[in-house]
């Protein structure tokens, strides 16, 4: 394994908060300046890229990406550092945790210029309540704090496949699963 440590900022809290049963919004916190630990089965640098690959675990504070490649563009070449990061792309079996979320999809994209960031391919956006949103495409803007999950089909014809889909679990109902042995 190989493993490099930086600090500064380079990964964005994710935090997905559902409220009432017609409201579901995502929220991004950068509030992160702990150290990150890096690590994978190899590690490439390409001019302004640095390339990760086979099983990429990057680890800051509470919160942890996996996926099966990762690129780290640098916005002006140099040595990577918390300040110069311009795009990471996450490649997949891509996972992002926190201790009371999950988000799964194929690839994650967070660019910096427009401080957004795009999970794609089967997204899952879980909590520890059991509340889940799934869909085809996760954007989110950090700067206007908006998100937008999308589906490929549109329309009551499609059923819930390729659609958005959203399971809000009530109190009642996660109190009944952890009496129940279940999480």
């Amino acid at each position: 394994m190989k493993n490099l440590k930086i600090t500064g900022k380079f990964m964005v809290a994710l935090v997905l908060a559902v409220g009432t049963a017609s409201t579901a919004q995502a929220q991004f916190a950068a509030d992160n300046n702990a150290a990150t630990d890096i690590s994978s089965d190899s590690l490439e640098y390409q001019g302004a890229e640095v390339i990760l690959t086979g099983g990429v675990d990057v680890r800051q504070g509470d919160v942890r990406v996996l996926s099966d490649k990762m690129v780290i563009t640098t916005s002006d070449g140099g040595v990577l550092s918390g300040t110069n990061i311009s795009r990471i792309v996450a490649d997949g079996n891509f996972y992002y945790l926190t201790a009371t979320q999950e988000v799964r999809g194929e690839k994650g994209v967070y660019t910096r210029i427009d401080d957004t960031f795009v999970v794609t391919g089967n997204v899952i956006l879980k909590q520890d309540d059991g509340s889940i949103v799934t869909g085809d495409k996760l954007f989110y803007n950090l700067t206007t704090q908006q998100a937008r999950v999308v589906g490929t089909c549109q329309g009551r014809k499609c059923g819930s496949k390729g659609r958005v889909n959203i399971l809000i679990k009530s109190a009642s109902d996660v109190s009944s699963d952890t009496s129940a042995g279940g999480a």
